[in-house]
Order: structure tokens, then C-alpha cells, then sequence
């Protein structure tokens, strides 16, 4: 059977949705090789979590075309509706993967650019938490039902658990999580010893996870749309934001890493500019400064930031860290390496 005008919907606007997750992957392995930065784990979590997204576009697909999402239950033959639970219990596998998987990308890619001691256990800790939720959210929705095989064949005396109440519990934690994640970096970024305007703009980009969070909020509201009298079409809602939301999720965990591309051409205009000035740089020759400046004995916390990148023949290696409140105590560290060499 073909699609129906609700499946049909939902396959455009998902497919648009993955294909923007694709672009914003591509980019952000752009950003890594341009810059020389190494490819670490917050990265190949991105990568693990595009290939479950599109395990879902393709759940989608198939739910739409032969498993009669989108149409009235009334309108479904037996073997579709088997067909329509197969697929449904599929995808929460796939969902309930995928979410703690974006996650803990975004966090781990927090505790690459952050070195703040404090802030990688807090951040250690979340993500044992969101880990263990994530096995125990996983093992409930294979035990949803028993035996498993009720949740799609309804002719077997099966026990099941109420099934929006495991998605409004399993979605109030994403939310809850999605909140704390989007706040995580925020004090760091305002200790930072930078102008107000430097500390808004980074702090934007990380708030443009924001529309994640509506994403996680939207999806309960949604669940108690759907009517266990026809729920083939009533979950429409549902399964469109379900997809939203992680498509959504990945996008704005690539965007602080594909940030350095739109900035990278000005970035460099202006180290290069100001260094060449000052030190009188010419046609060959090599430049450098370091610039360390300590108030008290120990370091406190810091904030390490370090982005290497190579332009033809011309070199930079910048390291900056900087920082911040350690019991009064206050360290700046700035490195920065300048190499051009013409032929």
C-alpha cells in the first residue's frame, strides 16, 4: 500500500530533517580537518547517532508505506496492523538508542573545549547517569510486553504496560536532561575573562539547543493526542516529533564545531594582521608569543581551548587558557604560534 497524505508528510519533513543532520555532520568533519583537530569521541558518537537517524528515516518509510501509519485503524487490514506494531516497537529500540547517544556527544564535545576539573566530574557523572537510564529505559521496552510478541499480535494473552505513561516518564527525563545540558556550559562561559558581547555570542550558540528543549517538551504534549480507538492515525503528531527531535538534537550538536568555519576566514585575518604588525613579519620568517600572567600559587580552575590549522604555506598552533575563580586565585595563559613561509 501506498502512503497515505499524513505519511506522506511526515516522510518529506523527516527526510528534509536527516538530510540537514547529514550536511551538519559533513561539516563538522570539515571543521575538525581544516582546523588539524583531532577526530575524538564526541565525533564518532556524532557519526553513531546519524547512522541510527537514518535507521529511523528508513523505520519511517516503511511504516508509512506498509505499515499503515498515518491511516484510520478501521481502514487496515489484520496483517497491517501486525505490520503497524512491528515497526512501532522498532522504532522505540531506535529512539531510545539514539537520544542518549546525541547526549553524550554534546557533553563529551563539553569536556574537549572545557578542562575545568570540577566540570569534568559533574559532567563524568551525567553521563554514567544518562548511560544507565538509557540501559534501563532499553531493557523496559523490550520487557514492555510479555511475552514481546502482544505488543503486535493481539490475538495472544499478553500482559503489556501502559504504554503512553512509558512515554511521558521516558520523555519527562529527556526533557529534564535536555534542560541541564543547554545550562551545563553557561557559568563557565560568563567567568570567562572576556567582553560581555564575546560571552552573549558563544553563549548563543550553545542556547540555540533551546529549540531542542521545546522539541522534548512538545513531544509529551503531543503523546495524549494519540486515541488507543484509532492510534494508526491519531499517532501521527507523535511519530513526526519523535523524529523531529533528534534530527533537531543532532544539528545543534554540530553547530559550535561548524561555527569555526564561518568565523575561521576574519579569526585569522585579525591574528595574523595584529601579529604582523606588532612583530613586523615579512615575506619569510617565523614569530612568536607567549604570554603567561599568574596571581597565586595554584592554577584553580581552568579553561582549555586549543585549535590548530594550516592555510598553504602558514601555520598557527593557539593555545588559550584561561580562567577563572579558584579560591581567589586567577591564571591567564595565552600561546599563540605564528609560522609563514613563502617559496
Amino acid at each position: 500500500m501506498a502512503p497515505s497524505e499524513r505519511g506522506w508528510k511526515m516522510i518529506i519533513i523527516v527526510a528534509v530533517l536527516v538530510g540537514l543532520a547529514t550536511i551538519a555532520t559533513a561539516l563538522r568533519v570539515v571543521a575538525r580537518l581544516k582546523r588539524r583537530v583531532k577526530i575524538e569521541i564526541d565525533d564518532y558518537l556524532c557519526f553513531t547517532a546519524l547512522f541510527l537517524l537514518y535507521g529511523m528515516l528508513v523505520q519511517l518509510i516503511l511504516w508509512c508505506a506498509i505499515g499503515g501509519n498515518g491511516t484510520h485503524f478501521s481502514e487496515l487490514s489484520p496483517e497491517t496492523l501486525i505490520i503497524f506494531g512491528k515497526i512501532f516497537i522498532a522504532n522505540q529500540f531506535t529512539y531510545f538508542a539514539l537520544c542518549p547517544v546525541i547526549k553524550i556527544s554534546i557533553i563529551c564535545f563539553y569536556r574537549r573545549i572545557f578542562s575545568n576539573p570540577t566540570f569534568h566530574r559533574l559532567t563524568a557523572y551525567i553521563n554514567w547517569l544518562i548511560g544507565l537510564w538509557a540501559a534501563a529505559i532499553f531493557l523496559t521496552c523490550a520487557l514492555q510486553c510479555r511475552p514481546l510478541r502482544g505488543y503486535w499480535d493481539k490475538s495472544i494473552d499478553a500482559k503489556c504496560i501502559d504504554g503512553t505513561k512509558y512515554f511521558v516518564v521516558n520523555q519527562t527525563f529527556n526533557v529534564i536532561m535536555d534542560f541541564v545540558i543547554l545550562a551545563l556550559p553557561l557559568p563557565i562561559i560568563w567567568r570567562l575573562k572576556r567582553s560581555w558581547q564575546d560571552k552573549l555570542a558563544l553563549s548563543c550558540v550553545f542556547a540555540i539547543g533551546g529549540f531542542v528543549c521545546f522539541a522534548s517538551v512538545y513531544r509529551i504534549v503531543v503523546l495524549f493526542y494519540i486515541d488507543p480507538a484509532d492510534t494508526t492515525y491519531t499517532v501521527y503528531q507523535a511519530t513526526l516529533w519523535t523524529h523531529i527531535e533528534p534530527s533537531v538534537g543532532m544539528i545543534c550538536a554540530c553547530l559550535p564545531t561548524i561555527r569555526g568555519l564561518i568565523t575561521f576566514s576574519s579569526w585569522r585575518t585579525t591574528t595574523l594582521g595584529s601579529q604582523g604588525a606588532k612583530y613586523g613579519t615579512g615575506s619569510k620568517g617565523s614569530r612568536s608569543l607567549s604570554t603567561r600572567r599568574k596571581s597565586g600559587s595554584q592554577l584553580g580552575n581552568s579553561v582549555y581551548i586549543k585549535m590548530n590549522d594550516r592555510v598553504g604555506r602558514e601555520e598557527k598552533d593557539v593555545g588559550m587558557d584561561e580562567e577563572a575563580v579558584g579560591d581567589g586565585k586567577i591564571t591567564v595563559r595565552t600561546d599563540i604560534q605564528i609560522v609563514r613561509g613563502v617559496e
